[in-house]
């Protein structure tokens, strides 16, 4: 009789094919993929605590946190066995869409000397290393992640990072009012983070104990700091993500997924009473053109962009706003902007790859955590992607999408081989 396949954390058995790499990882957690994976969503701002207390006036700090995630995404890609590497014809639009990018870069800067800010040296290097170069690297390591491994540093970081906060906390409140913010973590990059983590543990709950645990422990601290942070886009972002994935859930998943959220907002109601949420509805509410000096500057990029996008509609022309000098906060907007309809293209149909492996990984149910918060982690990218971050520098945007057609695309072969499994297995 075969044997029904034996459920972790959602993988069925099949899964189990990458069990011979526990050793290779387990004395190598450092260049492990989970880590490069980790590191890459998490990983900046995680340490910008640390680098705030010990280097607070200088950059030194922050350019070795950033120097030592490229150089642990390199040796992890490096000393992975070639075979275990993937690769996947679905990321071609992505690549497509790299090269027209870089070059209308090129062009901008060296050719027709735009500046754009804060200047080549930082834009080309972000773009080149930290989008480019992590994203591809890390998409071809999907096979290697696994869930033993991200928990344990994805748990790491998560500690790394509260603790970073409180050794700051007499300077958390300062620069702006009420809202918390250090020299090297703005109130954006903040909440996302923190709602980064939060999404984390809210898929890891109820997977084992000890997991539960961690995520009750340190859910209330990071939902502080999500909701102190006063990012309007991390609120917005991260909420509609978790409710798309609630949608995608099937059947008693879906039931079981808003049962816990109920259950997580019954909790926080009675240890908090409505502070919490008074503070997020009063900040949402600041969403408006006439009220809210950000707003009002957001809708001017918009405009500009937009506008920009109508002189050259074809194939583009400026990689920044030309009123402002920067990105639009808005990458749909910006790729219009810079590359026009025709470089466009192969950027949509990238997002749409994304957009379809999202929605198959979570109805699945077959994928490991990994691919789920790979996927949850696009969704709120592709959100907040809407009023933030640009092209160049939206690392985690691309990383994830990249990652999760990997995981969709490259997965089909077994989530085939469980399915026959199962059929005869009754």
């Amino acid at each position: 009789m075969t044997r029904r396949p034996n459920l972790r954390y959602g993988v069925s058995a099949d899964f189990t094919r990458l069990a011979h790499l526990r050793g290779y990882v387990d004395w190598r957690i450092l260049f492990s993929p989970a880590t490069a994976f980790a590191l890459a969503i998490v990983g900046t701002y995680a340490f910008a605590g640390f680098v705030n207390r010990f280097d607070p006036e200088g950059s030194a700090g922050s350019i070795l946190v950033r120097v030592a995630i490229a150089l642990v995404t390199v040796a992890s890609y490096a000393v992975l066995p070639a075979k275990l590497r993937s690769s996947t014809a679905a990321l071609l639009p992505m690549k497509i869409f790299f090269v027209i990018y870089l070059c209308r870069l090129v062009e901008n800067v060296y050719l027709s000397s735009i500046i754009i800010s804060p200047g080549p040296s930082l834009v080309f290097g972000v773009f080149l290393v930290a989008s480019v170069g992590a994203t591809l690297l890390i998409a071809s390591m999907d096979r290697a992640i696994i869930n033993t491994d991200l928990t344990l540093v994805m748990n790491a970081l998560c500690v790394i990072f509260l603790i970073g906060l409180y050794l700051n906390r007499d300077v958390l409140f300062v620069a702006q009012g009420e809202r918390m913010s250090i020299d090297k973590i703005n109130p954006i990059a903040m909440g996302h983070t923190a709602f980064a983590f939060l999404i984390y543990f809210f898929l890891v709950l109820g997977k084992t104990k000890k997991l539960t645990i961690q995520a009750m422990v340190l859910g209330p601290m990071l939902l502080l700091v999500v909701v102190f942070s006063r990012s309007r886009g991390a609120y917005i972002a991260g909420a509609g993500s978790l409710l798309v994935y609630i949608l995608l859930l099937k059947g008693s998943k879906r039931l079981f997924a808003i049962l816990g959220a109920l259950v997580v907002a019954l909790a926080i109601l009675a240890t908090s009473g409505v502070e919490l949420i008074d503070v997020v509805i009063a900040r949402l509410q600041t969403i408006s053109v006439d009220a809210d000096q950000s707003t009002m500057i957001r809708s001017q990029l918009f405009a500009g962009a937009w506008r920009q996008f109508l002189e050259d509609p074809v194939f583009g022309r400026y990689a920044v706003e030309m009123q402002f000098k920067f990105y639009p906060h808005n990458i749909y907007l910006e790729s219009l902007m810079s590359v026009g309809i025709i470089g466009s293209l192969p950027f949509a149909a990238h997002i749409i790859l994304a957009l379809r492996s999202t929605a198959g990984i979570i109805r699945s149910g077959k994928f490991p955590l990994a691919a789920v918060l790979t996927a949850v982690l696009f969704l709120r990218e592709a959100i907040a992607g809407m009023a933030s971050g640009g092209l160049w520098g939206n690392s985690i945007f691309w990383v994830t999408s990249a990652l999760t057609i990997s995981f969709w695309y490259g997965y089909q072969g077994f989530l085939a081989k469980a399915r026959n499994s199962e059929v005869r297995a009754y």
